[in-house]
């Protein structure tokens, strides 16, 4: 016999090994012999080697398919959670204004209608305030400092406080500094 036809299974030097249990459990796992002791052939080993495959690849693509599914679930009812949580929070800042208007109202009905008038006034003026006052930013200038280590919109400010001081009075109507900063030192009398 030639090595390429050589078939272990066959070899009559091999009976007493291959009828070990634990031998044979091995072989039948691996598809090599039927249940019964047959000797699977070639072609039906690998017939049967692809059929086991491809039922791994389709049970690869089920089980990726449902892990897909469930993790889809999964961001559809944290969305779902977050939506309700946002429409709690909204309707609870509404039911919160509602009761602000209604305590708003009663308070218009107790109040003379000239009150109602200079109460109204005094909003709008509220109002027009906070969109003429500019925010300040906690940033620095975008601008470059000149000499004296401040920037042209700083050094400008404060030439504008100084211009507006009254001569020689050391007071200043600009704002911002006390008078006694603005005083010329006198010279101290002889003797």
């Amino acid at each position: 016999r030639s090595l390429a036809t050589y078939n272990s299974l066959t070899d009559k030097h091999l009976v007493g090994y291959f009828r070990n249990a634990r031998i044979r459990r091995h072989l039948q796992k691996s598809g090599l012999i039927s249940r019964s002791g047959r000797i699977i052939p070639e072609k039906e080993y690998r017939l049967n080697a692809m059929r086991k495959d491809h039922q791994r690849y389709v049970q690869e693509c089920l089980a990726d398919a449902i892990f897909r599914k469930v993790l889809d679930m999964e961001r559809h009812h944290q969305l779902e959670i977050k939506r309700k949580l946002e429409y709690s929070v909204r309707k609870e800042r509404l039911q919160k204004i509602k009761v602000r208007l209604e305590h708003y109202r009663l308070f218009l009905d107790l109040v003379p209608q000239r009150c109602k008038f200079l109460f109204f006034q005094v909003e709008q003026f509220r109002g027009s305030l906070e969109d003429v006052i500019p925010m300040h930013s906690p940033h620095p200038p975008l601008v470059p400092r000149n000499r004296n280590g401040l920037s042209p919109l700083v050094a400008g400010e404060r030439a504008g406080r100084s211009q507006r001081r009254a001569p020689g009075l050391g007071v200043d109507y600009g704002g911002g500094h006390s008078p006694h900063q603005h005083r010329t030192e006198e010279p101290a009398p002889s003797k």
